[in-house]
């Protein structure tokens, strides 16, 4: 009896340890370890994506700031070529001018000498022959003792002309030149800006893939707005929905277009180079007070953002044609419209001074543009932003 209670107490420790830790059938083992593995691989991609999202973000930047120094670059020579072209039709008036007062000039001189000549065909013999000759010859003394003083009075006035006409054509052929020069230039920045929006826009697509979804819910909340500050305002409620969207589900983010952060202002600037042609309460082509500013530019001229900010709407609105809204921080918006080409998209985010797109072309006068500033949704003077115009 003894015998078979120490084999049992022997043979307790032994079950103990088999009823604790069950061995894991070699199935189960593998499930786990690829789990495991998974697991694994899925934070390995998480941060190489991480990695890959910041590098195209460095690369938008560099390139953003790339665009901004163009672009500056292309109003500068847009600003030049357009003051050389002003010149240059002031020049070729000038010369217009002086070219018909010569012609005339020289209508006026031809009518004298052959005056002069007739007097000098006649001998002096017949003169005196004449009864009236003392008194014809002592007339006509007088009248050579004006003519020759006005004479060479105008030959004086027509010889400073032609120094004039000599002078404004050299200058005019240097403008001309200058002028193409410069297009010359101009041309291949528009090359090269054209290149850097291209890969600007491709970077863009790379971390938001749904812009375009983005862009068709805003044209349906266009095409519900009854004017322009309703258009404001809808879009403001749809980003502020957009926002309270994402705070109350985090299972469920916004994609990554409708969480852009507004970047800061920046250094304020007009969206072309140009001259005002409409200040801000003056009365526009419809004789009401204008609730922005009227710039007129060169046609095709860049048009840049005037602050830094988001795109919040792109495309036609009513009577203002292409239209962009760009939202900026402490509730100011911007409205630029008169566009031809609009290259950038809604959610994007843009430094100030970068391009937007380019002015419309107008045949037989100068495009201009139309830009508004907005606070909380209501127009204000734009002077509250652009130190220049106060």
């Amino acid at each position: 009896m003894l015998r078979i209670l120490v084999l049992l107490l022997m043979a307790l420790p032994f079950s103990s340890a088999q009823a604790e830790a069950p061995p894991i059938p070699q199935s189960k083992a593998k499930v786990v370890g690829s789990i495991e593995q998974q697991l694994k691989q899925r934070k390995t991609d998480k941060k190489k994506l991480e990695k890959e999202v910041k590098t195209i973000e460095t690369q938008l930047g560099k390139t953003r700031d790339r665009l901004v120094k163009v672009a500056r670059s292309v109003q500068t020579n847009e600003k030049e070529l357009q003051n050389l072209e002003g010149t240059i039709d002031a020049l070729e008036h000038e010369q217009r001018s002086i070219q018909n007062s010569l012609g005339e000039d020289r209508s006026k001189i031809a009518s004298l000498i052959l005056a002069l000549e007739r007097i000098e065909r006649v001998p002096p013999e017949a003169l005196l022959a004449r009864p009236e000759a003392p008194y014809k010859t002592a007339q006509s003394a007088l009248l050579m003792g004006n003519i020759i003083p006005a004479l060479h009075e105008h030959a004086e006035s027509l010889k400073q002309k032609l120094e004039d006409l000599d002078r404004i054509s050299e200058k005019l052929e240097q403008d001309r030149r200058k002028a193409l020069e410069t297009a010359d230039s101009l041309h291949e920045e528009h090359t090269k800006l054209s290149g850097l929006v291209g890969r600007r826009e491709k970077l863009f697509e790379q971390t938001n893939q749904n812009y375009k979804e983005r862009e068709k819910e805003v044209q349906k909340i266009s095409a519900q707005a009854k004017n322009l500050q309703d258009l404001v305002e809808k879009l403001e409620k749809d980003r502020k929905r957009q926002q309270q969207a994402r705070t109350a589900s985090a299972a469920k983010p916004i994609k990554r277009a409708y969480k852009t952060p507004v970047p800061k202002p920046g250094q304020p600037q007009l969206p072309i180079s140009g001259m005002i042609r409409t200040s801000y309460d003056e009365p526009d082509t419809f004789g009401a007070p204008s609730k922005g500013l009227e710039i007129e530019g060169r046609s095709g001229a860049i048009v840049v953002a005037p602050m830094g900010g988001v795109v919040r709407f792109t495309g036609p609105f009513k009577r203002y044609g292409q239209l962009i809204i760009l939202e900026h921080t402490n509730g100011y918006h911007s409205l630029i419209a008169g566009l031809k080409k609009i290259d950038t998209v809604v959610g994007h985010s843009v430094s100030a001074g970068e391009p937007l797109g380019s002015l419309q072309n107008k045949s037989g006068g100068s495009p201009s543009l139309y830009y508004e500033l907005r606070l909380n949704g209501k127009p204000v003077n734009p002077a509250r932003k652009f130190a220049n115009l106060s």
